[in-house]
């Protein structure tokens, strides 16, 4: 009997042509259809059997629905990765070597980008803690003139600029910092030197944020001979003693009167990400105070044009002085959070960065990153190729081309954040000493830098799983376990050739990294060993000396002629190894009367002594002559001209150098001789004198800067270094008889000097910093490099292995394996010498040009790099070949 028209009709299952898959439905049709007429031969009832269908069918519906809903795949992707978890923790078991080499080159890459990171940061940072930091601009003036004069100020020496605010709608406030010399301090019976000392305006605190601790900062510096202290201050001069309240007796680098200041606040101890440092303000004792030389910052209203301000302020320049109030003169305002990359000016407070090597380290930063992925996707893709046997038995067990890229991807993804969280410790580690090194404080959100390293650890592991989980999984199941991979880069054709182009960017980067270094090595050689034109070793300075201690030099030096171990003594105005900047014009007899057509000097005030105690060369005449003597110093207020009538009315004899003799139009410097010069800057002027020397040109300041022309004259009253030459053999006992001197005639300041060649070496503290950075970045590259190259080279070997085999048994020996195989490696580097040697020239040759006086850039330094990469590299080929051929043939070839 037929059973057909029982069956119930189609329409049932039409909800199941919507819902479920086409294959899925006619495998359930069926299944479903079988039973129905399985129960009707089995002798039940039609009613009964159409009953237990319809059961049947909304089983499978639910059983259906729940392996698409996002339970059931959630329970199931948990299960597959616990599955995978698992197969990734037996691989790795087995390549333990490899994986390892993998995560420490990939760990060392992130260590040194957070390092770098943290560089940055602090680097970019300066003045954000300023909450005003977008409205304030510091004044800034720049003198230019026909004789060639050309100085730009960081500071401002005009009283009218103290008007703004009231002259000028959108400034709200001036800041006044002034009198940035030394403060000698006495706290009972303790003296101190205090740098960082500022005599400001009762506002600063409404302007900048320096928080108090303690006081009022709307009081604080309300009242005359009030001062505010920082927190490190307080605890060097009253310990754990309370200082509010406490008296301060401060004498003044202009005069001998001690003035007694009572501590109104403490501030707290200001970052290291400011070009201001700040350990002591000081209130103004009067209005008139306010005046001269002045580190001078306007806070304006938010969305101020500054285009509109710098007209308003010439206009106000030419309102107060005249038409001629500009002739020469500029001022600029720079913003505050420019000044510490963007600002190299004469008296900066302390010497800037540059955002050329912000530039340089930001792409250092990168190029390490880049090598470091690099070589973890060329070992991954490497280790992957391995096992590619692997991948084709899990496609023909009914893995689909999704599950294994999001195994292969997984693996990666593992990989990269392990590397992550090893870097992140290894940069931890090493971070004191990288902070000793560079002088940089770590300003970054520690959550900030843990989410982009992570962030990038990702990134990172889904590049390096991109190879093997779209390329491999492509392919078909029984090409790959027919053909076995090898992991070749001397391969002209085929699908890999990417491989090649990524090693040759990993010895790019190498090349490029370590030839700069070496370059920037040579110059600093050539810095260190070039002759100043001076002797600055076992010479001692003490500069900034204050008025009362210059004007007993003479006693001191007769104090210390002759003594043992001191070969001289003698005076200077600026500290050798500092710029001069006091400019003026020098008119010579015959050639140059006119002050308006007379070349711009600088002018170095010395004893009769300095030429001998400093070494120069004299190519000409003789030093300064005895006939000069010290006299008493009149008592100077500056009142009715009586400064400039006692410079003008002293008898001079001058010394030149090499190049103002030039740029008075002399061509020898006999022919100079007994010539008569004179100096004048405004209203200051030297009275007319005979040249009595001329000496080779010396390096005064930084070889950054080419030398200046420079005359020198004796006038005790502008004496402001005293300089020690010492013999060397017993420098301790020297400097006790030195300090004993000092505290017979100077009682109420403390001792404290510098040793000339230090601050000769401290003109290059940033540069020199900048490359010893960057010899440890350019180690790292070079280690993160062949750590790759190490495992990818005995993987490539690993898969060639049969190869290797093959030809040792048609008589090949070890070298002519190792010749194989570096072959390929070294054109590969060839290629990435090829592009980086050009970029290391262009980006040298622009650092250079940062010095007047620099080296020749020399091909030897490229070949000694290229020759030092390719000794690593065949012996790293060499050791990983013999090692892989070492294998007996017969044993390899007989391995399925």
């Amino acid at each position: 009997m037929s059973h057909e028209k029982h069956f119930p009709p189609p329409l049932a299952l039409k909800f199941f042509r919507w819902y479920c898959r086409k294959d899925r439905l006619e495998e359930l049709e069926g299944d479903l259809e079988e039973s129905f007429y399985a129960m009707l031969h089995a002798g039940k009832a039609p009613g009964l059997a159409k009953l237990i269908y319809w059961w049947n069918v909304i089983r499978c519906f639910r059983s259906y629905a729940f392996k698409r809903s996002a339970t059931y795949r959630s329970t199931n992707t948990y299960s597959m990765l616990t599955n995978y978890l698992k197969v990734i923790r037996r691989n790795f078991s087995k390549q333990r070597a490899h994986a390892l080499l993998n995560i420490s080159g990939l760990a060392i890459g992130f260590a040194a980008f957070i390092l770098i990171a943290i560089y940055l940061h602090f680097e970019t940072s300066f003045e954000n803690f300023h909450t005003k930091s977008g409205q304030i601009y510091r004044l800034t003036v720049h003198y230019t003139s026909p004789s060639g004069y050309d100085t730009h100020f960081a500071r401002v020496d005009t009283d009218w600029i103290n008007g703004i605010p009231e002259e000028i709608p959108e400034a709200e406030k001036l800041i006044r910092f002034q009198n940035h010399e030394p403060k000698f301090i006495r706290i009972g019976e303790e003296k101190f030197r205090q740098d960082n000392a500022f005599v400001t305006d009762k506002d600063v605190f409404e302007v900048f944020d320096f928080p108090l601790t303690k006081g009022d900062a709307k009081t604080a510096l309300a009242e005359p001979l009030s001062i505010v202290i920082s927190e490190a201050v307080a605890e060097k001069y009253f310990a754990n003693e309370d200082p509010m309240g406490k008296e301060i007796f401060i004498t003044g680098y202009w005069s001998t009167d001690e003035t007694v200041y009572k501590v109104t606040g403490v501030m707290k101890n200001l970052p290291a990400n400011t070009h201001l440092p700040i350990d002591m303000l000081i209130s103004f004792r009067n209005e008139a105070e306010r005046s001269w030389w002045a580190y001078t910052y306007v806070l304006f209203q938010q969305g101020t044009n500054m285009e509109s301000v710098q007209e308003k302020l010439e206009a106000m320049a030419i309102k107060i002085n005249g038409d001629q109030a500009l002739q020469g003169t500029e001022f600029v305002f720079q913003p505050l959070s420019d000044i510490h990359l963007h600002s190299n000016l004469a008296r900066e407070i302390k010497p800037n960065g540059s955002i050329a090597y912000v530039k340089i380290f930001l792409l250092v930063a990168i190029l390490i990153l880049a090598l470091a992925i690099i070589n973890f996707m060329n070992l991954t893709s490497a280790m992957s190729i391995a096992r590619s046997k692997e991948i084709g038995v899990r496609k023909i067990l009914g893995a689909g081309s999704q599950q294994i890229v999001f195994y292969s991807l997984t693996e990666s993804v593992l990989f990269s954040t392990a590397a992550a969280g090893l870097g992140l410790a290894l940069a931890f580690l090493a971070l004191p000493v990288f902070k000793e090194l560079t002088g940089t404080e770590n300003l970054l959100s520690s959550l900030v830098l843990v989410a982009v390293l992570f962030g990038l650890a990702v990134v990172t592991g889904l590049l390096g799983g991109f190879y093997p989980a779209f390329v491999l999984s492509s392919f078909k199941p029984v090409n790959i376990i027919k053909t076995s991979k090898a992991f070749s880069i001397g391969k002209k054709t085929g699908r890999f050739s990417i491989k090649r182009v990524l090693i040759s960017l990993q010895f790019g980067i190498s090349i490029l990294l370590i030839a700069s270094a070496m370059i920037a090595r040579q110059q600093f050689v050539f810095l260190n060993e070039k002759n100043l034109g001076m002797e600055k070793d076992q010479v001692i300075a003490l500069p900034g000396v204050p008025d009362t201690v210059k004007d007993k030099f003479k006693l001191f030096k007769d104090k210390l002629d002759g003594q043992p171990g001191i070969k001289g003594v003698s005076a200077c105005l600026e500290v050798p190894s500092r710029e001069i900047r006091d400019g003026g014009t020098v008119t010579a007899e015959g050639i140059q009367e006119n002050v308006d057509d007379a070349p711009s000097m600088d002018i170095q005030v010395i004893d009769h002594d300095f030429i001998d105690v400093m070494g120069m060369e004299l190519l000409a005449g003789e030093p300064l002559p005895k006939s000069l003597a010290y006299e008493p110093l009149p008592q100077l207020t500056g009142a009715n001209n009586d400064v400039e009538e006692y410079l003008l009315s002293k008898r001079r004899a001058y010394i030149l150098n090499e190049t103002a003799m030039h740029a008075i139009g002399w061509q020898t410097p006999e022919e100079a001789i007994g010539k008569n010069v004179d100096w004048n800057q405004g209203t200051y002027k030297l009275a007319k004198g005979p040249v009595v020397g001329v000496v080779k040109d010396f390096h005064q300041e930084t070889l950054k800067n080419k030398v200046d022309p420079i005359i020198m004259v004796f006038e005790p009253l502008w004496l402001r270094t005293f300089l020690v030459k010492l013999e060397t053999n017993d420098v301790a006992s020297t400097m006790s008889v030195i300090e004993g001197a000092w505290n017979e005639l100077f009682p109420k300041y403390p001792f404290e000097y510098q040793f000339l060649d230090d601050l000769y070496n401290n003109l290059y503290k940033n540069e020199r910093q900048q490359l010893q950075l960057l010899y440890l970045l350019s180690g790292l590259a070079i280690t993160i490099a062949f750590i790759g190259l190490f495992g990818l080279i005995a993987y490539s070997l690993k898969t060639r292995i049969k190869e290797m085999a093959i030809r040792k048994v048609m008589g090949a020996n070890f070298t002519s394996l190792i010749r194989l195989i570096g072959k390929e490696y070294l054109m590969v580097m060839l290629a990435g010498a090829a592009l980086a040697i050009p970029l290391s020239y262009f980006w040298v040759s622009k650092w250079l040009e940062n010095f007047a006086y620099r080296i020749d850039i020399s091909v030897i330094s490229y070949l000694m790099t290229l020759a030092g990469i390719c000794l690593l590299l065949m012996a790293t080929v060499a050791l990983q070949t013999i090692k892989t051929a070492a294998n007996n043939p017969a044993d390899t070839l007989r391995e399925e």
